[in-house]
């Protein structure tokens, strides 16, 4: 922060002119203090929307699943009819049925592995980039309270030094009335 020069008058500083810096940093901080804030929220809102998005992925992975395992049900009932219509030819048909099943079971289970597997990945992502992003978050604002315990700090400071010149004034005003006096 730039150093600040007050006009001296008569007695000491512009009392007007302190007041008025003093009400322009305490803006300052109400400003970034509710920047600061503002962000949080909004950080806050998108780990809920991607939590949601998450959660999501995850309802269309497993109705993805259930349609794969409705589709081997009608596979195995179309396996039984064929049996029924075929009979001699059982073992034939029990052979070319199974291999039917057991591929409609492989592509069933890879495509839901797929589905899941990217549903993974993209939840993934979305985890990182807002842990990432909230550790952003934090790190400002961290940064914000460093700077905002400094300001106290120098605005303390600030006040005890005007203290200090005023009663070194008052006790120069005062020794140069005891001379006068005399």
């Amino acid at each position: 922060m730039a150093e600040h020069y007050f006009k001296k008058v008569f007695k000491g500083y512009d009392p007007e002119q302190v007041d008025s810096f003093l009400v322009e940093l305490s803006d300052r901080y109400t400003q970034k203090e509710r920047a600061l804030s503002e962000e949080l929220n909004a950080a806050g809102q998108e780990i809920e929307r991607l939590k949601s998005r998450v959660a999501e992925l995850q309802d269309e992975a497993l109705i993805a699943a259930g349609e794969h395992e409705k589709e081997l049900d009608e596979k195995g009932r179309e396996y039984e009819q064929l049996c029924a219509r075929v009979g001699e030819s059982m073992l034939n048909a029990d052979k070319i049925a199974s291999d039917i099943v057991d591929r409609a079971e492989k592509d069933a289970e890879h495509e839901a592995y797929a589905i899941r597997e990217r549903a993974e990945r993209e939840a993934k992502k979305l985890i990182d980039e807002t842990e990432r992003r909230c550790a952003e978050l934090i790190k400002a604002a961290e940064e914000f309270r460093k700077r905002q315990e400094e300001m106290a700090r120098s605005v303390s400071d600030t006040e005890r030094s005007f203290g200090d010149a005023l009663n070194k004034l008052r006790e120069g005003l005062d020794f140069g009335k005891g001379e006068k006096n005399e």
